[in-house]
């Protein structure tokens, strides 16, 4: 018989996967037309994989009782020490500039850690703060000249997969937790709505090529579509990689 996990080992929202993954994939791919990769990616990269499941340890830590936080204590240890060892072999190897993104993931990751010791970690403004931390990885990976002729086009990259992930939090709670509000619904229509109007003016600027209107369309019609349809976990998650694998297509080769 398999033997159960403890609790705050592992994480339960297996749609982070991709909200990690993909703009750690992106940042690299923005980096390499710019600069040869390094083994300071990789381990920046794994310094945020394990710290995000410190972070998610951290949140059951802090919104657990009393009596039970005992069983948490272990993984949030064990992560932070070895986000810890990853991190410093990051700063030694990238060399003290890397410290200025700092401060804003301290404001970033502070504020959501206090909103989960409110019991406000499933809330909008504590999503849409976890998707800004994990996309900020794009701008730590890339370098930014100051005479960088793809600064803009590779900026507005970053921000069409930002918004992407910011949408899958309306989603979610449309397709989910609020799933019988229908102003939910029509508020996740909305917002990506306003994420296609974006994309099309990044288009018509010369920062983004055409085919990601095709992928802004896509996520307007998943977002009227789907909460009204008949879904079941696997079609929802089914759609969202295969709108993620889109998005690392589209900076790949658009």
């Amino acid at each position: 018989m398999a033997r159960k996990i403890p609790a705050g080992w592992v994480p339960k929202q297996h749609g982070a996967w991709a909200m990690i993954i993909v703009p750690y994939v992106t940042g690299l791919l923005l980096a390499a037309r710019l600069r040869p990769l390094e083994w300071s990616d990789a381990t920046l990269g794994l310094t945020w994989l394990v710290g995000y499941f410190a972070f998610n340890a951290a949140t059951l830590w802090l919104k657990a009782p009393a009596r039970r936080r005992a069983s948490f204590q272990t993984p949030l240890i064990t992560y932070l020490g070895i986000s810890a060892v990853f991190g410093v072999a990051t700063l030694i190897q990238k060399g003290w500039p890397i410290l200025i993104w700092v401060p804003p993931y301290a404001v970033v990751l502070g504020i959501s850690l206090w909103l989960a010791a409110s019991k406000r970690e499933r809330s909008l403004l504590s999503g849409v703060l976890t998707v800004v931390a994990s996309c900020g990885l794009m701008a730590v990976l890339r370098p930014w000249p100051a005479d960088d002729p793809a600064r803009l086009p590779d900026l507005a990259v970053m921000a069409a997969v930002t918004l992407y992930f910011v949408g899958t939090v309306f989603h979610v709670k449309a397709l989910i937790r609020e799933r019988n509000d229908p102003h939910s619904a029509r508020r996740s229509g909305i917002y990506h709505t306003a994420v296609l109007a974006a994309l099309v003016a990044g288009i018509g600027l010369g920062w983004l090529t055409w085919p990601w209107s095709l992928w802004g369309v896509a996520l307007v019609g998943r977002s009227f579509r789907m909460p009204r349809a008949p879904r079941r976990p696997l079609q929802i998650g089914l759609v969202e990689i295969a709108l993620s694998t889109w998005a690392l297509l589209l900076v790949l080769f658009a």
